[in-house]
């Protein structure tokens, strides 16, 4: 009897307010994927939304501290029939099994990047403020609330994660490993997922609804109080642009192109 192949591993490296539970909850809607979500967030383990079966077998979040590579086990383990399995790891989190993960050729990566650094800033700010991460399906988006956003404070947190990717692109490079990348603004056109399920390894022949919706808002003056004066101190810098940039609609549904 012919053994089936191992799944293929994979994981989302991405910064905060990127599109990551976006994609999670996209891939996931594949039935021929389990993508977790946030595996190493401080705040706990978060698994595939509708796996909460997995629950008790991937352990407690002092277990997976405590020993981050038999979790990482663990999550490699969840796969039923799936043909691949991966999660997220965002900016910050589980320094250790960032660089493991990295240095392991036999886990592809996928680069997740927000080309507007500004609305990826607001929204992490908001986030932090709220606490209010995502939001699904059955959530109440409530009004988000006004900010003041200091150019400098925005200008570092754009540098810094430029600066995150860059430190692990070079890791990959130095270890001589390709590696997907792609855009939060990419994540509407099907062609783009199409080409992330190809990088997996994955055909692209089924409806994927993702149940993660999306949270900001198309206009940056409902949440920046003080928008012309930030928009006239970025006015010489790359950011600038990114303020008078519109956002990408919610994505509800991605279907084949027959």
């Amino acid at each position: 009897m012919k053994s089936r192949p191992s799944p293929v591993r994979f994981v989302i490296f991405a910064a905060p307010r990127t599109g990551s539970n976006l994609l999670c909850s996209l891939l996931n809607a594949h039935p021929h994927i389990l993508c977790h979500h946030g595996m190493f967030n401080p705040g706990g383990i978060h698994h595939a939304r509708d796996r909460g079966d997995l629950a008790a077998a991937l352990g407690t979040p002092l277990e997976r501290d405590a020993d981050p590579l038999s979790f990482l086990d663990k999550i490699w383990q969840t796969a039923g029939r799936e043909a691949a399995v991966g999660f997220k790891i965002n900016r910050g989190e589980d320094l250790f099994a960032s660089d493991v993960l990295l240095r392991d050729p036999s886990v592809r990566k996928i680069m997740l990047k927000r080309r507007n650094r500004v609305r990826a800033y607001v929204s992490e700010k908001l986030a932090q403020i709220t606490g209010v991460w995502e939001s699904y399906d059955s959530s109440v988006v409530a009004e988000p609330p006004k900010l003041e956003v200091d150019a400098q404070a925005l200008q570092k947190h754009a540098q810094n994660n430029a600066v995150y990717y860059a430190q692990m692109e070079a890791v990959l490079t130095a270890t001589g490993q390709g590696w997907f990348e792609t855009h939060y603004e990419l994540l509407g056109d099907w062609a783009e997922v199409t080409r992330i399920l190809a990088y997996l390894g994955i055909e692209a022949t089924a409806p994927l609804t993702p149940t993660c919706r999306k949270r900001g808002v198309d206009d940056l003056g409902r949440v920046i109080a003080n928008l012309p004066e930030l928009s006239e101190a970025l006015r010489d810098t790359p950011l600038f642009q990114d303020i008078h940039s519109r956002d990408v609609p919610d994505i509800h549904s991605h279907q084949p192109v027959r």
